[in-house]
């Protein structure tokens, strides 16, 4: 497992580098001049412009950019969010090619992104308990039910759920909980994990990955219930409730398990729409305000930390795996 561990971490590497391109590359020929994100209405002024350009290394080629771009960040520089730069470039910054010398005040991207990333994780994580307490026991359900109105029921409505986009079903949320049946009085900002606000964002994040843990759970316990170690534990008098929880459960959370880099990843995408939505100063949230703006330097540092997460959570997901399942060997 070390050896199969360490291969797995090398190739963060190359993977980590594609998406540096990627992102890099739509910042870099994107609709949106960053030299103007930092100026504002100054940059009709030529030699400013100029200045500012130079300031930030804008002026270099596109290879140059790149390679000095994924060298600070792998030296854990990830430079500085264009729109708190300010004032006039020092000469030291023109020299340097680097926007980090400018006289204003300046906020560091990872500064930025990690300070945020506590919000989205706390909404993600009680999102994670809606879904998995919700749709585990859905799954069971229809997995015991199979073939009934129940099982049916059940899988239609995890489908319609699950294809109703996070923009749709959050504002009708809003409409029916606070407007017309005001069970919470209000919602917006966050006042932290435990507070009322956390409930609706939470729930409409876990609607998306609903329909994945629905049918794996369900196709998990279908697969066991004829296995011969289910039968005997019902043979031996073994009451439903354990059959299932102990046998049946544990063998039937392997295939979801796998899928925890989707789910991950699903919450991921799902918190750009829920955290705007509902004015929550996370990180999805700084990535669509830093792309309308222009401040390609913290959308591509959200990017980045978001892939580094999902990457993570797969290599975590596989090596919990073969803790799950005593057939699976690392080679």
């Amino acid at each position: 497992m070390f050896l199969y561990t360490v291969r797995r971490l090398a190739a963060l590497v190359p993977i980590m580098v594609v998406v540096m391109l990627i992102t890099f590359t739509l910042g870099y020929y994107g609709p949106i001049d960053p030299v103007r994100a930092v100026l504002g209405e100054e940059w009709e002024d030529e030699a400013r412009y100029a200045e500012v350009k130079k300031a930030l290394g804008l002026d270099r080629p596109f290879v140059i950019q790149f390679l000095d771009y994924m060298g600070a960040m792998f030296g854990g520089n990830w430079g500085q969010s264009l729109s708190s730069l300010g004032g006039v470039a020092s000469d030291r910054a023109v020299g340097e090619g680097r926007g980090a010398g400018f006289s204003g005040t300046s906020t560091g991207v990872r500064e930025m992104v990690v300070g945020r990333l506590g919000i989205t994780a706390q909404l993600s994580f009680w999102a994670l308990v809606f879904l998995v307490t919700f749709a585990i026991l859905l799954g069971v359900l229809a997995a015991v039910k199979q073939n009934t109105a129940v099982d049916y029921t059940i899988v239609t409505s995890s489908i319609i759920a699950s294809s109703i986009p996070a923009y749709v079903i959050g504002p009708v949320l809003l409409i029916v909980f606070v407007l017309k049946i005001p069970v919470f009085k209000t919602v917006g900002g966050w006042d932290g994990m435990f507070s009322r606000q956390a409930i609706l964002p939470a729930i409409v994040l876990a609607f998306g990955p609903m329909l994945v843990i629905v049918r794996q759970t369900r196709a998990g316990i279908v697969e066991v219930l004829g296995k011969d170690f289910v039968r005997t534990a019902r043979a031996k008098g073994m009451p439903e409730r354990l059959v299932v929880t102990r046998h049946m459960l544990r063998t039937a959370m392997i295939p979801v398990l796998t899928s925890m880099g989707l789910i991950t990843s699903g919450l991921l995408t799902g918190s750009l729409f829920v955290e705007q939505i509902f004015n929550i100063p996370g990180i999805g949230k700084l990535a669509i305000q830093t792309l309308l703006s222009g401040d390609h330097a913290v959308f591509m540092g959200v990017v980045l930390f978001q892939s580094l997460i999902i990457v993570t959570v797969n290599l975590l997901t596989d090596l919990l795996y073969g803790g799950l399942d005593p057939r699976v060997t690392y080679n």
